[in-house]
């Protein structure tokens, strides 16, 4: 069998669907396995179902772990704030001719971070068969939850949910140093950044075990790469890593506590401005 050494890129998430949903004449066929826990407790069809309509249980999930997160993210978030002045850089023009003299619209503090900044977040959904549903879940609502307070500060995310698997287990195999003894990569773009936040979409590409172990498994199928390399080959590293590149975040579930810090600081990564704690 010859050597597979490919990077797939899909812009459009409603295309990698229908690309994903193929059938494949692979000996090794994981996608289409009875369901389990590991996968999400879902079939294939149940999955494609969940990828086409999105996954309301798992917008609960998410809604579950925003519901502490996201208000200690959004309070210290800095964004542009307008207030009424005597004197601004525009004019209201009902304050105006009501003879109002608080009619100059101001901020209220300047922003030192550039506003409307368009990130690229690149999500790597790579996991070790090692790692529980439950971590994938929270995981996901993490990133939801930073995706959020992102475009909360006034700027514009792409996401792309990245999955690298080498043949080898050598750390030049897979951080991508050596590629050409076997390397299957998929970048799908799932949010562009002038699209709204669809949470609901998020929720099962981000959050779902079946993104990866019944969807990109099957891209693997009919790629051919489940029998050229052993249980689906290794986590590796993504090629291209946009403005924030998220790996495996934590090995288990973590307090909410600790989900909040780590958003916050990928957030000052970015030099979106946070207020002191």
């Amino acid at each position: 069998m010859s050597v597979i050494n490919k990077h797939i890129i899909y812009e459009d998430l409603y295309d990698f669907w229908l690309y994903a949903f193929r059938e494949s004449d692979a000996y090794e066929k994981s996608s289409r396995g009875y369901s389990r826990e590991w996968n999400g407790n879902v079939t294939w069809l149940e999955a494609k179902k969940l990828a086409l309509q999105g996954w309301q249980d798992g917008l609960e999930q998410v809604k579950k772990y925003q519901t502490e997160i996201t208000p200690q993210i959004t309070e210290k978030v800095i964004r542009p704030s307008q207030i009424y002045d005597v004197a601004g850089y525009n004019v209201n023009v009902g304050r105006y001719l009501s003879n109002d003299p608080e009619c100059f619209v101001s901020r209220e503090f300047v922003i030192n971070n550039s506003p409307g900044r368009v990130f690229t977040l690149v999500c790597s959904i790579s996991f070790s068969a090692a790692i529980e549903p439950e971590t994938i879940i929270q995981r996901g609502a993490i990133i939801c939850a930073l995706v959020d307070a992102i475009e909360y500060a006034g700027h514009r995310v792409e996401v792309i949910c990245n999955w690298a698997v080498s043949k080898y287990s050598s750390e030049k195999n897979r951080t991508g140093i050596i590629k050409k003894n076997g390397w299957l990569e998929l970048d799908v773009t799932i949010k562009k950044a002038n699209q709204p936040l669809e949470m609901i979409e998020l929720a099962f590409c981000l959050t779902h075990p079946s993104m990866l172990r019944r969807i990109m498994f099957s891209v693997a199928e009919i790629e051919g790469w489940s029998d050229f390399a052993y249980a689906y080959g290794y986590p590796a590293n993504a090629t291209n890593k946009g403005d924030l590149y998220i790996q495996e975040i934590f090995s288990g579930k973590i307090p909410n506590k600790k989900a909040i810090k780590w958003v916050l600081n990928q957030l000052k990564d970015l030099n979106i401005e946070i207020k002191n704690q």
